[in-house]
């Protein structure tokens, strides 16, 4: 740990993480400003550039793990940058996350899927989203990848329910590959819950 008197901050290296309230931050390197409570955690590499750990913020069940967090913990104001998060079954990563309050924030040039690999087979590609955690994601217009190779299919906008338990909606398609007819995807449908006690999927 370095204090620096003068500017009220304080550089942590190493194994580092700062908890206030619900929200845990954690990076090989922190910065923490004290005058304006403003955090800032790097991701960090040896000296041949292999990486030793990337910045990691834990809020509201949502955990983003990114390159570099940049986090105000007065305002709950934060930007990042190469982040990848999780929202109930869907993985996303985005080139810039800027987070409004503990449930909004906006995505910058990133992809979501329901495949956990680090490299998804397929994914949604996106400009511009908008996602409230555990309500629901909305995009602008938005096309299909398969293995990264995007298809010609562009969709106006996107809106992805969160909410976790029974709620009616689409049901993503899973990846597949088949003898018969090769890579594609199956399971594309529709939920709807009519009552406690009846449902249908198509």
């Amino acid at each position: 740990m370095v204090l620096e008197v003068d500017t009220k901050r304080i550089l942590l290296y190493g194994k580092t993480e700062v908890k206030y309230t619900d929200v845990t931050l954690s990076a090989p390197t922190l910065v923490f400003d004290q005058a304006d409570q403003v955090v800032t955690a790097r991701m960090g590499r040896d000296s041949a550039g292999t990486v030793l750990g990337l910045a990691k913020l834990v809020q509201d069940q949502t955990t983003t793990v990114s390159d570099s967090i940049r986090f105000n913990f007065k305002t709950q104001k934060g930007l990042t940058y190469s982040s990848f998060f999780q929202q109930d079954e869907i993985y996303n990563f985005a080139e810039k996350v800027k987070k409004i309050d503990a449930q909004t924030f906006y995505a910058a040039r990133g992809r979501f899927t329901t495949c956990n690999l680090d490299t998804p087979h397929f994914a949604f590609r996106f400009g511009k989203a908008k996602f409230v955690t555990k309500k629901v994601a909305v995009t602008g217009p938005v096309h299909p990848e398969f293995e990264g190779v995007p298809v010609p299919i562009w969709l106006p906008f996107g809106i992805f329910p969160l909410a976790s338990g029974r709620h009616s909606g689409f049901i993503p398609p899973q990846f597949t590959v088949t003898e018969n007819f090769g890579v594609g995807l199956e399971g594309l449908g529709y939920y709807k819950v009519f009552s406690d006690y009846l449902d249908a999927k198509i």
